[in-house]
């Protein structure tokens, strides 16, 4: 619900912009040059901040399992030193030890995923 709340958001302020804009060219026979240049200005950034998809920034979205996704990111974490520990064993460099305490730090991680699923950290907590 939130997410498209705020896809509505970053179309309408695209949309917006636009809007300003051809504001800007439509009266210009009402405004000032400066005037003119000011209102598109305006328009471009208010176009920006939504096909940008600034207002997530601004709105952070909320999330419930926050420790099971703390725990998926450090699980990305030790795939990239499973991955550098294998190569440092397949280049002799390093001991088979590096590689295997990496593994059953995965393995650990995995356990720890199964216990925090379904988890909620409470209500209302948010992250960006």
């Amino acid at each position: 619900m939130r997410r498209n709340i705020r896809r509505g958001m970053d179309a309408g302020l695209t949309g917006l912009g636009i809007g300003v804009i051809f504001t800007a060219v439509l009266i210009s026979s009402a405004l000032t040059l400066q005037m003119q240049l000011l209102l598109a200005l305006i328009g471009v950034l208010l176009m920006e901040v939504g096909v940008w998809g600034l207002s997530n920034k601004l709105f952070p979205s909320e999330r419930r399992y926050t420790e099971l996704r703390e725990e998926g990111d450090s699980i990305i974490q030790l795939i990239r030193q499973l991955n550098a520990a294998a190569v440092a064993r397949d280049q002799g460099v390093d001991a088979d030890d590096r590689f295997q305490s990496t593994l059953d730090e995965m393995h650990d991680s995995v356990k720890r995923m199964s216990e925090l699923a379904s988890r909620e950290n409470g209500p209302n907590v948010t992250s960006s």
